[in-house]
């Protein structure tokens, strides 16, 4: 059987088309949520050796919020991800009542300025947590997405690999 050079053409050119293009991570929503206990936004926060204020601290936990509810991650360490524990590398970590240790509780990179989106290769997260709280589907009456503030944690000061509450 012999190929037309055009069909040897059309098929080269259907296996480039076929190969994968570079995809470009898509711009997380900016849908507002519903933060509850959430710190002041106008005031400052403490944590490592870095100040944020309350509304970073609400931008990262929204942005975190918006990224699970479109199924999408950022980063190495794949943010948000879960944080159901309470031990870390030996240090107790207390979260209030609104905030148990389940798979539902995540954390997500605190940021100064604007929230975490992944970063040049993907590894400027920082040593700064916020930990929020949200099940599947809870929406507050106005419909947006119910999340609970569990507080904000580092990575300074603490055992390798573990963090401290701020």
């Amino acid at each position: 059987m012999r190929f037309s050079a055009s069909a040897t053409l059309l098929v080269l050119l259907g296996t480039v088309n076929g190969l994968p293009a570079n995809i470009e991570a898509r711009v997380p929503s900016n849908a507002p949520i519903d933060l509850f206990n959430r710190p002041d936004s106008s005031k400052s926060f403490k944590c490592g050796d870095k100040t944020y204020t309350g509304h970073e601290i609400y931008l990262a936990a929204q942005r975190g919020t918006n990224l699970y509810l479109a199924g999408e991650t950022r980063g190495r360490n794949q943010y948000p991800h879960p944080f159901p524990n309470d031990d870390s590398k030996g240090n107790t970590l207390k979260f209030p009542k609104e905030c148990p240790a389940d798979d539902s509780r995540y954390e997500f990179p605190l940021m100064n300025g604007s929230p975490y989106d992944g970063g040049k290769n993907n590894v400027k997260q920082g040593d700064e947590r916020v930990v929020y709280y949200y099940e599947d589907g809870e929406t507050s009456a106005d419909g947006n997405p119910q999340v609970y503030y569990c507080g904000i944690m580092t990575h300074k000061g603490a055992p390798s690999g573990g963090f401290l509450m701020c």
